[in-house]
């Protein structure tokens, strides 16, 4: 046990030294929403809060990201946007803005704890940062219906925002008992953490996440479910970056 408590503490230690000697480059500010536990029992889902914190926890050991949670209740519709606004708004041109949400996705957005939240409020927040880099991750139930065009919901093509969702319109995103997470997240953080990396240039790129993803979600769900990508990006936009 001591052998085993002091490799934790070493490893730390690493991880730690390693964020004070490694360059300084581009940073990813990002704000993840998990919605499990929805007023009253109908709604419900399993995993999404874990979900959430398994994003949170994996950016975190990037020792040049900035994440800000929120999770269940924690995730009313202001609290969101609050924190979109007070994350992105201290990026600079080369960092990297990242909004992941879990939970139930509706025509045009995601449902927060107590209020919708629509895609042009997304663009608007993200629109202001001064970011190339904008990126949405959704791990959300029939989330493809976000593509859905509406008042409040339409997909606009200047948004220059990237959004990979967990699943097409007519398609659930699948939780299994035995998993900590849904099926979209759990290859999303394996990705992630370098699953993706198929140059070994320690830099997932959008292309490498999204091959990486849609394989390993098709073949767990026996093709029923598949991750879609869309919007106005570079491909090989970083979305993670290993020093």
């Amino acid at each position: 046990m001591m052998c085993t408590d002091m490799s934790k503490r070493f490893a730390y230690l690493m991880i730690v030294l390693w964020c004070y000697i490694c360059p300084v480059s581009s940073k990813t500010y990002m704000v993840s929403v998990g919605v499990a536990d929805y007023p009253g029992t109908k709604n419900d889902l399993k995993l999404s809060d874990h979900d959430a914190l398994t994003m949170r926890n994996l950016y975190e050991k990037n020792c040049q990201a900035d994440v800000a949670i929120l999770i269940n209740d924690k995730a009313k519709l202001s609290d969101v946007t609050r924190q979109m606004k007070s994350q992105f708004e201290k990026a600079s041109k080369d960092d990297v803005i990242i909004l992941y949400f879990s939970g139930h996705g509706i025509p045009g957005g995601f449902m927060c704890y107590n209020q919708r939240l629509y895609y042009n409020t997304i663009y608007k927040l993200m629109s202001s940062s001064q970011a190339r880099s904008k990126i949405v991750l959704a791990d959300a139930c029939f989330s493809g219906k976000a593509r859905k065009a509406g008042k409040r919901g339409n997909v606009r093509k200047d948004g220059n925002v990237m959004f990979f969702l967990s699943s097409r319109t007519n398609e659930k995103s699948l939780e299994y008992r035995n998993w900590k997470n849904g099926v979209f997240t759990a290859y999303l953080d394996r990705g992630l953490r370098g699953g993706a990396d198929t140059d070994g240039n320690r830099i997932i790129t959008a292309r490498e996440l999204f091959k990486y993803v849609s394989e390993g979600v098709k073949a767990a769900t026996n093709n029923l479910q598949h991750p879609v990508m869309w919007g106005k990006f570079d491909n090989e936009m970083p979305v993670m970056i290993w020093k």
